[in-house]
């Protein structure tokens, strides 16, 4: 286009300026606009510079060293565009025939036609090279009817070039029907960016495409630009690394609490059970910073965590909306959303897992104090089984002494004698509360409130004259137990508390109440597991000095005590005496604030049967005894107690030795210890049961521990003696076994 146009015009120009060039054949003009009519503006100014040769016309790419100055050569200087060319003729002086004034404009015209060429020629080619080297489809369009495109766009949808071009059907056979109706608008909107939509080539192949629009103009023509890239593996990557991203959130849901996702520290994304450790929900956590939310023990870890991007699980604590500090776990990893690096990180909640932490030292505690009570227990109970069975012999014939001494001297000695043994049976009976002791005996029923009555009368002299006494017992609170021992057991209560006063003015309060669900705190108190139920909650407490934790911890254990005269086993026989009614018994206490132990006790809805007068025993007796025990003392004084009362006696050192006497008939009664190194009383029982023999049996021991209570029928004996016993009781125990048995 661009060398027809200049060929035309050159040979307009000759004929305008040269009008007699075309009538001389070999004119330097007529040769060179000859030379000019080439199609090719290159060709044609290589032509026209062989005419100029042969002119005498040389060309030079640099006048510098040139002729120039010489009378015989002139230069002329061609420049077009950036580009130059030098060409050196001969003189007018020289050469009167070359006319150079005439064909200078020819020979301009030649070479800037040659210049703009190539130019055009650089720009077509690399304008090709650029759409054909480009990795995305390129296509010019107006509203649709597609104006140019490159190869690209041919290879990525399939169709030639050639069936598109001038075209509107590209799009409508391109893009996916669901598709269109939203790239028609962007294009009706001139929307400039870009956006995926789903294709089809052309020989079905449905592919992913981006879109990268934006508006232009051809000249004066509004026009559209539009490159297309082929995104089908991009997506199918982004679409894995989404679902990734899903699995790698449900996974986080199920393992943690709750999910935290930052970007450079700034919460973008949460899921989980926000809301019980943050106390606020997901909208307002994001936008926030981590470390902000972090207690301020734990911010610098928190921070040194995520500047230094460090997997791995740590510890921190959340200061939650509330202002309540929670413990999590932290574990923290980098990943993706939406493609953009961000850490994720799982937070357990440790608030339950720290309580049951707690919740098991306290048991394990619980459970060595308790081990350790146990271990007590036993040898309280072992020491008091042995010092019984002489005190049995020291009280007995301390007794018997008193009854044949006259002389006023000798029976003080023997009442000194008596005394002492007394003191040291009770303290003996104490510590057998405290290792479980029970009479073997059925239980009966105790009005507790007529108990508490009955003691506040008995202690009315022994209380601090300066306390405040208030009891309030609901009706019929009735356990059933044994009388003395619980009333041991309210008396050390009511006495300890008036202790805590020490001489000040104060206030004990007793409560008696029936209780059905008995509240947590009881799952730590010592005794009886507690479960729902029918029992009576007994409470004792004042408003005096009270106990640090230490102190309250202890005060249950044998032989501890606060107290300078104390030999710390009330309270300890308090528990034994508790426990071994099924019962439990804890305690609260602060200093300076007063104390309050708490007793359940297991209800009964038996009534309390009237008290009825025990019959005289001094009148003579009768009948066959067999002392069965491995204490010689303990024998002795029982056969000559009896027989001084009327009774026939015989002894036996064991229980083999009383089942063989069992084989002769007579014995109407036995006295059985219950502690025998070959065989045990509760075995001597069995066995004398399964033989058939028609005889009463009492129990005596000075201690019986669960294994053994357990291994009793109580139908299969008619009476139990707890030792030291006086004779009175011997014999009271005797006749009334007597009496069942008859």
């Amino acid at each position: 286009m661009v060398g027809v146009f200049w060929a035309a015009f050159s040979v307009e120009v000759a004929h305008s300026v040269f009008p007699s060039m075309f009538n001389m054949t070999d004119s330097l003009s007529t040769r060179v606009a000859r030379a000019l009519c080439a199609e090719d503006p290159r060709l044609a100014l290589d032509a026209v510079l062989r005419v100029l040769s042969e002119a005498g016309v040389e060309r030079m790419n640099d006048p510098v060293g040139s002729p120039g100055d010489s009378a015989a050569r002139v230069v002329h200087e061609l420049s077009h565009l950036g580009r130059q060319m030098f060409l050196i003729s001969p003189s007018s002086e020289a050469s009167p025939s070359l006319a150079w004034g005439e064909v200078e404009p020819l020979i301009r015209a030649a070479f800037m036609r040659a210049v703009e060429y190539e130019d055009s020629q650089r720009i077509r080619e690399r304008m090709e090279m650029l759409a054909q080297a480009s990795f995305e489809g390129l296509m010019i369009h107006d509203n649709g009817l597609i104006v140019d495109a490159n190869e690209r766009l041919s290879e990525i949808t399939g169709y030639p070039l050639s069936e598109v071009l001038g075209t509107n059907t590209l799009l409508s056979l391109c893009v996916a029907p669901d598709d269109l109706p939203g790239v028609r608008k962007r294009i009706a909107e001139r929307y400039e960016g870009a956006y995926v939509i789903s294709a089809v080539r052309k020989d079905g192949t449905p592919f992913r495409a981006e879109f990268q629009s934006k508006q232009g103009r051809l000249g004066d023509r509004p026009v559209r630009v539009a490159a297309v890239r082929d995104v089908t593996e991009r997506e199918a990557t982004l679409t894995l690394l989404r679902e990734g991203e899903m699995r790698l959130r449900d996974l986080a849901e199920q393992a943690f609490d709750f999910t935290i996702i930052s970007r450079d520290g700034v919460i973008v994304e949460a899921a989980g059970g926000v809301h019980a450790v943050f106390g606020v929900g997901v909208e307002e956590l994001r936008g926030k910073t981590v470390v902000d939310l972090v207690a301020p023990d734990s911010r610098a870890l928190t921070d040194q965590v995520i500047s230094e991007q460090r997997p791995g699980r740590y510890e921190s604590a959340i200061v939650s909306a509330s202002g309540e500090v929670v413990p999590v776990e932290i574990v923290g990893v980098a990943s993706t959303l939406d493609g953009v690096p961000v850490r994720v990180a799982g937070g357990r909640d440790l608030r339950e897992s720290r309580r049951k932490e707690a919740e098991q030292r306290r048991n394990q505690l619980r459970t060595e104090r308790g081990q350790r009570l146990e271990s007590l227990g036993v040898l309280a109970g072992g020491i008091a089984h042995d010092f019984n069975n002489l005190l049995v012999g020291v009280l007995g014939n301390a007794e018997l002494l008193l009854r044949r001494l006259q002389d006023s001297d000798s029976r003080q000695l023997a009442v000194a004698i008596r005394t002492a043994g007394e003191r040291a049976a009770a303290l003996t009976k104490q510590m057998l509360a405290y290792a479980g002791q029970r009479d073997l005996m059925p239980r009966e029923p105790v009005d507790l409130g007529e108990l508490w009555r009955e003691l506040t009368t008995l202690l009315d002299a022994s209380l601090s004259k300066k306390a405040h006494l208030d009891i309030e017992t609901e009706a019929k609170c009735i356990a059933l137990g044994d009388r003395a021992n619980l009333m041991q057991v309210f008396m050390n209560l009511l006495t300890n508390a008036s202790d805590a006063l020490e001489g000040r003015p104060g206030r004990i309060a007793v409560r008696t109440r029936h209780v059905a669900h008995p509240g947590k705190d009881w799952e730590h108190a010592l005794g009886t597991s507690v479960r729902p139920g029918e029992w009576i909650q007994i409470e004792v407490s004042d408003d005096g000095v009270g106990m640090d934790e230490a102190t309250a911890a202890r005060v249950f254990e044998p032989f501890f005590s606060t107290k300078v005269t104390g030999h710390g086993l009330g309270l300890a026989a308090c528990l034994g005496i508790v426990a071994s009614h099924g019962g439990a018994i804890r305690v609260e206490s602060q200093v300076g604030r007063g104390s309050c132990f708490s007793v359940l006790l297991p209800a009964t809805s038996q009534p309390v049967a009237a008290v009825s007068p025990s019959p005289a025993t001094t009148g003579p007796a009768s009948g066959r005894i067999l002392v069965v025990d491995d204490e010689p003392l303990v024998r002795n004084l029982a056969r000559r107690a009896l027989e001084r009362r009327g009774y026939l006696v015989e002894e036996a050192a064991d229980g083999a030795s009383a089942l063989e006497r069992l084989h002769r008939p007579g014995v109407d009664l036995m006295l059985v210890d219950m502690t025998m190194p070959d065989m045990d009383g509760a075995e001597v029982v069995r066995r004398v049961r399964r033989a058939g023999y028609p005889v009463a049996i009492v129990l005596s021991s000075g201690y019986v521990d669960v294994a053994t209570e357990r291994g009793l029928d109580l139908s299969q004996f008619q009476g139990f003696l707890t030792k030291p016993y006086k004779l009175e009781a011997l014999i009271e125990s005797v006749r009334s076994a007597l009496q069942r048995g008859s």
